[in-house]
């Protein structure tokens, strides 16, 4: 199922990244907004990803040790990133919250489905819809079969045009990261910040209008000055106590 791997990778990073975006931009949000997002803890978020690379590592084990050990290591996936998301929601506008609790629902729905399974078990009827041959196994995917519980939650949903099947755990996930990424948008953005920085140029080099503003001296006031306003813009000499 590598074209199935390769499609959900697609859904689950490529689409809410350019779905995220375009919405955050036509809703009036700025690219600058979510790079000058601050994250905290993201070495969380390495834990996790080392932990998920160990899930492939085990995979050849069988039996009740290799399930119980892969178990172990979905739990602490989901722990590090509910710690994550929980350590950077403080402060965050509510929006922001529902969007990262409705990703995180979707990885939870995910994770049952695998906990009970072993591995996350899917349609061979979607398979075929999706042009990939059914019965393949992969170190996170495994055929749904009479044993298996929760299949309803396992990938289900086919995707032709990505040669791909999908769960409901994966439309949650993509619906919410997108959803996040263009909340982060319209996160103000911090006066050093490159638009900042044009803006001040900007305002620098803007051309002079004519305006004469408080504290300036306009041509005819310099070409009409008294003798005595001359004496008083010289420097007067010093004068000493004698």
């Amino acid at each position: 199922m590598g074209t199935a791997v390769s499609g959900q990778a697609v859904l689950l990073f490529g689409f809410p990244a350019i779905v995220g975006v375009a919405a955050g931009y036509v809703s009036g949000g700025r690219l600058g907004g979510l790079l000058a997002t601050r994250l905290r803890a993201l070495w969380l978020v390495w834990l996790a990803g080392a932990a998920q690379m160990a899930e492939y590592a085990v995979d050849r084990l069988d039996g009740r040790p290799g399930q119980a050990l892969r178990s172990v290591l979905l739990a602490t996936v989901f722990v590090t990133v509910l710690g994550w998301l929980l350590v950077n929601g403080r402060g965050r506008s509510r929006v922001l919250k529902s969007a990262a609790l409705t990703a995180l629902g979707g990885g939870l729905l995910n994770g049952m489905a695998i906990a009970f399974n072993g591995r996350m078990p899917y349609s061979r009827t979607a398979a075929a819809a999706a042009g990939i041959p059914p019965g393949q196994e992969t170190a996170k995917n495994i055929a749904a079969g009479r044993g298996s519980r929760l299949a309803f939650l396992g990938d289900v949903i086919p995707v032709p045009p990505l040669h791909a099947v999908i769960s409901v755990g994966d439309i949650l996930i993509t619906l919410g990261a997108a959803a996040v990424i263009a909340t982060a948008m319209h996160q103000p953005t911090p006066p050093h910040t490159t638009e900042a920085r044009h803006d001040s140029n900007d305002q620098r080099t803007a051309p002079d209008d004519g305006a004469v503003h408080r504290g300036d001296l306009c041509p005819a006031a310099l070409h009409h000055r008294s003798p005595r306003m001359d004496r008083g813009l010289r420097p007067q000499p010093e004068r000493r106590l004698t």
